[in-house]
């Protein structure tokens, strides 16, 4: 499966080459590859159960499941 960056980085160029005539692009403004690979991310957790919390020990977010 193609990773989420290499997603985003495909799906940018192609929004911003894309022929202007025939797309809606050049209406909106283009997502950056990092607000891509956000999006890409949450659509992939979509049916996780689960939220995120920071965790001290790691200094990062970690995933904590809510199925008990």
């Amino acid at each position: 499966m193609i990773n989420n960056i290499e997603l985003a980085k495909y799906l940018h160029e192609r929004m911003e080459t894309q022929d202007k005539a025939n797309t809606i692009f050049h209406l909106m403004k283009v997502p950056t590859e990092d607000e891509l690979v956000f999006w890409i991310g949450q659509f992939r957790t979509r049916e996780c159960s689960g939220h995120s919390e920071w965790s001290d020990r790691y200094q990062r977010n970690i995933w904590v499941d809510d199925i008990d």
